[in-house]
């Protein structure tokens, strides 16, 4: 096996784009990750298993399978991205005046909530660091849960997610989330108090996909990647499925969308503050997520903003 001698900036690209692959346990999700073809993926991991002189995983008509080899190229990829992070943090707390650029990722939908006071927070932060530049980018929930997990991201702010270990969440608001059903679904024009568990149960419901679906939706139907995603497909009337109830409520007020037993079946999810644990002592990340808490819990922990100041 050839030795790696030298690591070079387009070794960190194909590294990032095969931990993209293994996280999405595929290329599929890599590609809306990425935002890159399956083509130039599929030519990103044959160009680091020729760097590296092992094959990774295994890929095509059978699926995809991760290698013992590719196992362990993974890890040690996610060891040198984070202790690139820790490096860069170091250096930028050396610094008595906060500067320098906070990557910030939204999960697509939550700045339209209510409750939100994300723009505040935004505010807030500039007052007091005027010179961080800030790097914002709305994303979908696994992908900001991804490239907070692998130090693409800073701060996430979305719905929790158990599949990383190393991850903090920081409750900032709730957000409500309504079963519905478009106006041509067979279930739209029933009285409320006919409509049953069982005929719920037996619905086809559209999913988030690889996060799955809540467990009393049984039949699987489409996916959609996205809150406005999975509205078309409800609105449709192919499937029911979960809706924000804020993206919902003008739909439902216009006619177009109806509620499904909300005294049975209303979910209500935490939007939280998104770091890695092993960056916590990053002292812009830090900060933001102070200032994150003290625009939507004022009264909750009023000297929290004071920390690492």
């Amino acid at each position: 096996m050839a030795r790696l001698s030298q690591i070079y900036d387009v070794d960190l690209k194909l590294l990032r784009c095969f931990c993209a692959i293994v996280e999405g346990g595929g290329f599929n999700a890599a590609q809306a990750a990425l935002n890159l073809s399956q083509s130039v993926l599929s030519e990103h991991l044959k160009s680091l298993e020729v760097r590296l002189s092992m094959r990774l995983c295994q890929r095509g008509p059978k699926g995809f399978k991760l290698f013992r080899d590719g196992e362990m190229v993974y890890q040690a990829a996610q060891e040198l991205f984070a202790a690139m992070d820790v490096f860069r943090q170091c250096v930028s707390d050396l610094h008595d005046e906060a500067y320098g650029e906070l990557s910030v990722g939204l999960q697509d939908g939550v700045l339209d909530n209510p409750q939100s006071r994300i723009s505040e927070a935004l505010e807030l932060f500039s007052e007091r660091h005027p010179e961080v530049r800030f790097k914002v980018e709305i994303m979908l929930g696994y992908q900001m849960i991804g490239r907070v997990a692998d130090g693409a991201v800073h701060v996430g702010i979305g719905l929790p997610s158990d599949q990383f270990e190393h991850l903090s969440f920081e409750p900032l608001f709730n957000e409500t989330h309504t079963l519905c059903c478009g106006r041509t679904h067979p279930l739209f024009d029933l009285p409320d108090w006919s409509i049953t568990m069982e005929q719920i149960e037996a619905a086809t419901a559209c999913s988030r996909g690889r996060q799955g679906r809540p467990r009393h939706l049984n039949r699987g139907g489409d996916v959609g990647h996205g809150v406005q995603a999975r509205l078309a497909l409800i609105l449709c009337g192919r499937n029911v499925g979960y809706v924000a109830d804020h993206a919902a409520r003008p739909h439902i007020e216009a006619g177009h969308l109806r509620e499904l037993r909300p005294d049975a079946v209303v979910r209500t999810s935490p939007i939280s503050a998104v770091t890695r644990r092993g960056t916590s002592d990053h002292r812009l990340a830090r900060r933001f997520v102070d200032s994150l808490i003290a625009s939507h819990r004022p009264l909750a922990e009023p000297q929290r903003l004071l920390r690492g100041n």
